[in-house]
């Protein structure tokens, strides 16, 4: 067995992560390789500060390898969305050790406008903020994106930056944040 798939599995058995009765989260792992390829195209990455899509599943790969060994080194925080135990989506929470982390999450073209982002958004916000070591959590937006500053309406963050992000594909970003008490 690999080192990956021990560590996978020790994972999903920690981080599971239920939101209600049809919601949860498990931490990435090798096992989503292609159901992710297959779901993360140019659509998908429209406002994420990509170029583009991965072209082969083994850069999918990677990604997860990466996602895990960054997980194992406490960098940051990856998991895979299941909606009635069907591939929804990802989510991380990314750059732990700056105490200052910031929240990404996709969900597949299919499963998109049933408030399961939403969903996500407001449990993985309030959760990172009462369970890990941070001052804050932000929630960079493309400002373009008015799906995701929708789901943030009523979460009271606070609009904390501007900035543009990107290669070739420029983001036009509004940072928003919410603050440990």
């Amino acid at each position: 067995m690999s080192l990956h798939f021990l560590f996978s599995h020790y994972l999903s058995e920690i981080m599971k992560l239920k939101i209600d009765d049809s919601l949860s989260l498990l931490p990435i792992s090798l096992e989503y390789s292609t159901v992710i390829f297959e779901n993360f195209d140019q659509e998908i990455i429209k406002y994420i500060p990509l170029d583009h899509p991965p072209k082969k599943i083994e850069e999918t790969v990677e990604f997860i390898e990466m996602s895990i060994d960054s997980m194992a080194k406490g960098t940051d925080l990856v998991w895979v969305i299941l909606y009635e135990e069907v591939f929804a989506g990802c989510c991380g929470i990314h750059t732990l050790q700056s105490r200052q982390p910031h929240f990404g999450l996709w969900i597949k073209k299919g499963m998109q406008g049933q408030g399961l982002g939403r969903k996500v958004v407001h449990f993985m916000l309030h959760w990172g903020i009462s369970n890990l070591d941070v001052e804050f959590i932000k929630y960079p937006v493309d400002q373009r994106n008015l799906r995701s500053i929708r789901l943030i309406e009523d979460l009271n963050l606070v609009l904390a930056d501007r900035y543009e992000m990107g290669v070739e594909k420029k983001l036009d970003v509004l940072e928003y944040r919410i603050y440990k008490e």
